[in-house]
């Protein structure tokens, strides 16, 4: 499945990266001078003390502020599109999406193979 990104800038002046849909999970949708954004997030650019630039993707909304239910469906947003300037034939640096697609991916908690469990005994290595 191929997303459709879009990058905007906000009535506050905020750079808006996020993926287009038609509509969000209960069944809203865009009205003519609307559109929804799912998992927005702000592209926040910062200079360093070398001179150059740090870009971070930072989620519009955390997802530790949501249900269960949005942390796996994601958050819809709707934008009128008379508040904002939308970037016109735009193509993000691969870079930029994967950073925005890895804040909304679910990472696999990874667990040792011979983690201790409750009840083990245990082995005592030197002798006291």
């Amino acid at each position: 499945m191929n997303k459709q990104i879009i990058t905007f800038i906000d009535q506050i002046g905020r750079t808006i990266i996020g993926e287009l849909v038609n509509e969000s999970p209960n069944g809203e949708k865009a009205g003519n001078n609307e559109f929804i954004v799912k998992n927005p997030a702000i592209i926040h650019v910062q200079p360093t003390q070398q001179g150059q630039l740090n870009v971070q993707t930072i989620p519009l909304y955390f997802r530790d502020f949501v249900s269960d239910k949005n942390k796996e469906e994601g958050t819809f947003w709707k934008y009128n599109y008379s508040t904002i300037v939308l970037g016109l034939n735009i193509e993000n640096d691969p870079r930029l999406v994967d950073q925005y697609e890895k804040i909304f991916t679910a990472q696999p908690v990874i667990q040792p193979i011979n983690a201790p469990q409750a009840g083990d005994k245990t082995i005592k290595l030197f002798d006291d």
